[in-house]
């Protein structure tokens, strides 16, 4: 297959496809800019969520403990059989073009009166069902802040990968293309010009 010579529109078509893809490169550093500003945002809060969800978790571990001593095993097992399943909500979110889903709860933790009888266990029981109702929200807050987070440092790996695919491959190549045409057209238009000067002298008349 004869290759045909490169031509001055698509030197044109070539610097246009360059100018595009400099647009496109500058559009995806300013969502990678804005990504890691909400990153670190939500990595200061997260860190505070974290802090409190590790200290409810300590909370019921302490009481779970107390409550499993005075009020044996039989207690434990029949709040695990008390509590019902929670039912949770789900709505879909959106940031920089990156979709994260958040999560909760439709009701709210069953209160004690609802679970056991106060008469028939130990105040410990008590103490167990109202740390495991105050952290059921740090617990969703948590779920939620780590679920986004994850989604939005995704995000900000692919929006990484195009921008260095753009400076290191495709831009690269687009420009040693346009210079070796040009180089081509330059090479072409001497030749043209030389060609013409020399058919211009013949065709001039001698004089005598």
């Amino acid at each position: 297959m004869i290759r045909r010579p490169p031509t001055r529109n698509q030197l044109l078509e070539l610097k246009r496809n360059i100018y595009s893809f400099e647009q496109g490169k500058e559009i995806l550093e300013k969502k990678r800019d804005v990504l890691l500003q909400l990153i670190e945002n939500d990595r200061k809060g997260f860190k505070d969520v974290k802090s409190a969800f590790l200290q409810s978790c300590t909370k019921i571990y302490s009481s779970y403990t107390l409550t499993r001593l005075h009020d044996g095993e039989a207690s434990i097992s029949l709040l695990g059989v008390s509590i019902p399943p929670s039912r949770v909500s789900r709505r879909l979110n959106q940031a920089m073009g990156c979709k994260y889903p958040s999560f909760f709860p439709i009701e709210d933790f069953p209160s004690s009166t609802e679970l056991y009888d106060p008469m028939l266990f130990s105040l410990h029981v008590d103490m167990l069902i109202h740390d495991l109702a105050e952290a059921r929200k740090s617990l969703w807050e948590y779920i939620n802040l780590h679920v986004k987070l994850k989604a939005l440092e995704g995000e900000l790996r692919k929006t990484l990968l195009r921008i260095n695919t753009m400076e290191q491959s495709i831009l690269p190549k687009l420009e040693e293309e346009r210079h070796q045409i040009a180089l081509h057209l330059s090479e072409r238009e001497r030749q043209e010009q030389f060609i013409t000067k020399s058919w211009l002298k013949k065709k001039r008349p001698t004089g005598r």
